[in-house]
C-alpha cells in the first residue's frame, strides 16, 4: 500500500461535474488500494483570501462537500493544513536548503509577476510548503495535472538538498502521478465546464436550480422529428460520464427515435445525475443542519496528520541539532 497525498485549496471554488470526475474520483478511485491523505490547503490560500470571514465561508463550503463525498472511505484521511503544529517549523528548515535560484523559476512566481507587481512571499515562499505537505508525510505518489508537474520536481529537488546536506535519506522523494487520458468535459455553453465561465453543473445543486441549469444546456436547432447524432450532442457527452454501456447504448438508440427530441435526453441526464450523487446529496444536506459531525470527524484526522508531522519534526531536530 503506497502513500497518496492531494489537496484542495478553500478558495471559494464549488465542485462541480468536471471538478468531480478530474479531482474528486480519481481520489476514491486510488484509494481502493493505497492510504490517502486529502489536504484542506487553508495556509496556502492565504496567497489569495485576506479575510476572516470569507475563509471561514470557504472552509465549511469545501468540507461539506467533500465529506459528502468521501466520509465512508476508510482509506481517505482529510486534514486540516493549519492544524498540523510543526508543520511550517520543517517548512523554514528547508527554507535554509532551498536555492533562491530555484524559488525564480516557479511557474505560480511567474505567473503572478506578470499580474502583480507587488507579490506577497507566501506565493514565493509557495513551492517549499508544498514541499513540506508531501515530504512530511513520507509521500509515494502524488496525482497532478501535467501543468502541475514542476511541483513535484520541486520538492525532489528541496528533499534531495536537505538529504545531501545532511548527508542522510531522511526524505522520501515522491513521484508524480499524471492521468494521461484527459478529455474535455463540457459546460452548458459548448465551452470547456468551468466556474469563470459560468456555465457549470454544481454536484450539490438545488434540485429544481439544477433542473433549470440542465434544460438550459445547448444543442443544435434540429426539429424533433430529425434523426439526431448522439456523438455531436452535448447533452449525451455527459451522459456517457452517469450511465453504464447498457444505459448508453438504450439513449443512443432512442436518438434516432423520431419521437425523441433533446429535451427527453435533458431529463434523462438529470435523473442519471440525480441517481448518481443521491447518497451524496443526501449527506450534504444532512450536514447543513449538523456540521459538528464533520468538525468531530475532521478532529479525529487532525490528529491522526498532526501526529506523523509530530514524529517527522521529532527526528529532523536530531538531524540538525536543534
Amino acid at each position: 500500500m503506497k502513500r497518496i497525498l492531494t489537496w484542495v485549496k478553500p478558495t471559494g471554488n464549488w465542485i462541480h461535474i468536471w471538478n468531480y470526475f478530474w479531482a474528486v474520483k480519481p481520489i476514491i478511485d486510488i484509494s481502493v488500494w493505497n492510504q490517502t491523505f486529502l489536504m484542506l490547503a487553508d495556509l496556502h490560500s492565504l496567497t489569495s483570501v485576506h479575510d476572516k470571514e470569507t475563509l471561514k465561508a470557504n472552509k465549511r463550503n469545501v468540507l461539506k462537500e467533500y465529506f459528502s463525498l468521501l466520509w465512508d472511505n476508510p482509506n481517505i484521511v482529510v486534514f486540516e493544513q493549519s492544524y498540523l503544529q510543526r508543520h511550517t517549523d520543517i517548512m523554514w528548515i528547508l527554507t535554509s536548503v532551498t536555492p533562491y535560484s530555484l524559488m525564480l523559476r516557479a511557474h505560480a512566481f511567474k505567473d503572478s509577476q506578470t499580474k502583480n507587481s507587488d507579490i506577497n512571499m507566501a506565493v514565493f515562499n509557495y513551492p517549499i510548503l508544498m514541499a513540506a505537505d508531501i515530504i512530511n508525510f513520507d509521500i509515494d505518489l502524488v496525482p497532478v495535472w501535467k501543468d502541475q508537474k514542476q511541483h513535484i520536481e520541486f520538492t525532489r529537488d528541496i528533499a534531495e538538498n536537505f538529504n545531501n546536506t545532511y548527508k542522510t535519506d531522511f526524505f522520501k522523494l515522491p513521484s508524480d502521478l499524471i492521468n494521461e487520458d484527459l478529455w474535455l468535459i463540457i459546460g452548458t455553453d459548448w465551452r470547456k465546464m468551468s466556474k469563470s465561465y459560468n456555465n457549470f453543473i454544481w454536484v450539490f445543486e438545488d434540485e429544481k436550480v439544477l433542473k433549470k441549469k440542465i434544460m438550459s444546456i445547448k444543442t443544435d436547432d434540429l426539429p424533433l422529428e430529425a434523426v439526431k447524432n448522439p456523438d455531436n450532442c452535448n447533452v449525451f457527452s455527459l451522459i456517457k460520464l452517469f450511465a453504464n454501456q447498457d444505459k448508453q447504448q438504450e439513449i443512443r438508440q432512442k436518438y434516432l427515435a423520431w419521437w425523441y427530441g433533446y429535451w427527453h435526453a435533458k431529463l434523462e441526464l438529470l435523473d442519471l445525475i440525480l441517481k448518481y450523487f443521491k447518497i451524496a446529496r443526501e449527506k450534504y444536506n444532512s450536514f447543513e443542519n449538523d456540521f459538528k459531525v464533520i468538525e468531530k470527524k475532521l478532529q479525529e484526522w487532525n490528529e491522526i496528520a498532526n501526529k506523523i508531522v509530530l514524529e517527522k519534526y521529532k527526528n529532523i531536530k536530531n538531524i540538525v541539532w536543534l
